[in-house]
């Protein structure tokens, strides 16, 4: 018996001339069949509404997600608020304001303080809207920018080389300097945490992504923090803070260091930065009320140093050096390292590319400049005569290569090895050195000397940092290339499996060992190894027997 339906069908196609695909698409969109469509937008339903992402490349993502309130007008210096529930739709296809912040290599300048976004990235198809199985979770990891806490924005770190690995990659940016670590009494009266407003914005995210990672494919019980730089001493003041406990499984800390200053020291800080924006007369309420009637700009303008994190004694009870030597720390396994020619870039910015290099004559005042630079560790006023004898002009090149080295050895490589002593005791550390001296310095131009591995060189073998990159910028050897697959490899594996060899193709790296100090895996070309003279390189010794 033949088919009505389909000799109706026949009869409508012969009429109209088209073909029985695009006929049935017809009757299907009439009918009401809405899920056909050409080109899906990726969608995540959460409390704070339905969010639209985008297709980039090999990932989906979803851009500039708020995760807090903005903290403007009375909110200015205030813990972050979260975000409240809506069924409103929410375009995530774009990033959000980037925090206030002046011109920095790291960074776009902005004045906006509407500025507290995430980012989701994950694999194609991940994304689910429901919580679903536990063994179809993915490993979460979620990145803190650098830039010495005043500069930087979570945009600027496209992780796709991560993702690819099966994870879920969250950026974030979080309130800067004069907005992200302040402290004055005036407003530290006010009955509310205090101080540390960036780490605040920071463990709320955390939050964020507890509550809400599921959706997009990721495991909330399987969270590695990590971050550069200023990102790197946050996460070690999270694994300091009480505060943070149970918001993260795992931490990787490049180029962090235990810097701090007191409650006490910020606000002499903050003093002096009310004095210089009118807000220094009244009563507290008046002085705070002044001080969050400021123009965000004229802040940034006349905000000082040292901007570190603060022992408030609160989200940080006391300094991460005295919690880690009391075993006061919440206790993960951990990825520990720093760069073998950190200091070089710095000494760039400050003089090479700024007034010129540094000449034998001005080689004490440029150590007395970056003995200030990172508070809570390197080296006091009092040391330096010391220093300049034990790195005395006549063992280097140039005197920025000797301040650089002062600079790599005092305040950051010596003082990584002391957090790897002190956490190895009780949880397993791994501890790196990126050692690639040809390494393209991506943010800045050459200088009178060459780089090296310097401070944040290593980033770009992780990340894609185009956005970041200066024009001209030599692309990565092909064994440079190479040695980016082994790091995402081990990354990606210590955020899975905790610990970074649980894949096959990298070399073994070997978990330190507080009772001899050693090893370090040096991150080299043409393969990583083992390095055991990372003590003695950088005359860890001396700084020792500097130390109070």
């Amino acid at each position: 018996m033949p088919n009505t339906n389909t000799d109706v069908i026949g009869r409508v196609q012969h009429l109209l001339g088209w073909s029985r695909p695009m006929l049935c698409l017809v009757v299907l969109l009439a009918l009401g069949f809405s899920t056909v469509s050409f080109a899906a937008v990726p969608t995540i339903t959460l409390e704070q509404g339905t969010l639209s992402g985008v297709e980039i490349g090999e990932v989906t993502a979803f851009l500039g997600v708020r995760y807090a309130m903005a903290p403007v007008g009375d909110l200015r210096w205030r813990p972050p608020q979260p975000v409240g529930r809506s069924s409103q739709p929410v375009d995530a296809s774009k990033f959000g304001n980037n925090c206030p912040q002046g011109t920095s290599p790291w960074g776009t300048p902005s004045s906006t303080e509407d500025c507290l976004f995430l980012n989701v990235y994950l694999p194609p198809g991940k994304a689910t809207s429901h919580r679903g199985d536990q063994a179809s979770k993915l490993p979460v990891m979620v990145w803190l920018h650098g830039g010495g806490f005043s500069s930087g924005q979570g945009s600027a770190y496209d992780p796709t080389p991560l993702v690819r690995e099966n994870v879920v990659v969250v950026t974030i940016n979080y309130r800067l300097g004069a907005l992200g670590l302040f402290a004055h009494p005036a407003l530290d009266s006010e009955d509310h945490l205090l101080a540390n407003y960036a780490l605040m914005d920071q463990q709320l995210a955390f939050n964020w992504v507890k509550d809400n990672i599921a959706a997009f494919g990721g495991d909330p019980d399987n969270v590695t923090i990590f971050g550069e730089s200023a990102g790197g001493d946050a996460v070690i003041a999270h694994l300091a803070s009480p505060l943070a406990a149970g918001l993260f499984q795992k931490v990787i800390i490049h180029s962090g260091g235990t810097h701090y200053i007191s409650l006490e020291d910020s606000e002499t800080v903050g003093l002096v930065l009310a004095a210089k924006v009118g807000c220094d007369q009244g009563t507290d309420h008046q002085i705070a009320a002044c001080l969050r009637n400021v123009p965000a700009s004229q802040l940034v303008a006349n905000e000082a140093t040292p901007i570190a994190a603060i022992v408030d004694g609160q989200l940080l009870p006391i300094s991460p050096a005295a919690a880690f030597a009391k075993g006061a720390f919440n206790r993960v396994p951990i990825i520990n390292g720093t760069n073998r020619d950190e200091g070089r870039i710095v000494v760039a910015l400050f003089y090479d590319l700024a007034t010129g290099p540094v000449q034998a004559s001005g080689y004490q005042t440029a150590l007395e400049f970056f003995g200030s630079f990172l508070p809570g560790t390197g080296y006091a006023t009092t040391d330096i005569p010391a220093i300049m004898r034990e790195y005395s002009l006549d063992k280097y090149p140039s005197p920025d290569l000797a301040t650089a080295q002062v600079i790599t050895d005092g305040t950051l490589a010596c003082p990584a090895l002391d957090v790897d002593q002190a956490l190895s005791r009780y949880v397993p550390v791994w501890a790196y050195e990126f050692s690639d001296q040809n390494a393209p310095v991506i943010v800045v131009p050459p200088a009178s000397f060459p780089y090296g591995a310097t401070h944040f060189s290593e980033l770009q073998f992780l990340f894609n940092m185009s956005a970041l990159t200066l024009p001209g910028t030599p692309s990565l050897s092909q064994a440079e290339q190479d040695l980016s697959t082994r790091m995402v490899r081990y990354w990606t594996a210590f955020a899975t499996f905790s610990d970074p060899n649980s894949v096959k193709h990298v070399p073994y790296w070997r978990p330190f060992k507080h009772v001899t100090g050693r090893p370090m895996q040096s991150l080299e070309t043409p393969r990583p190894r083992a390095e055991v003279d990372f003590y003695r390189d950088h005359d860890c010794a001396f700084w020792h027997a500097l130390a109070p």
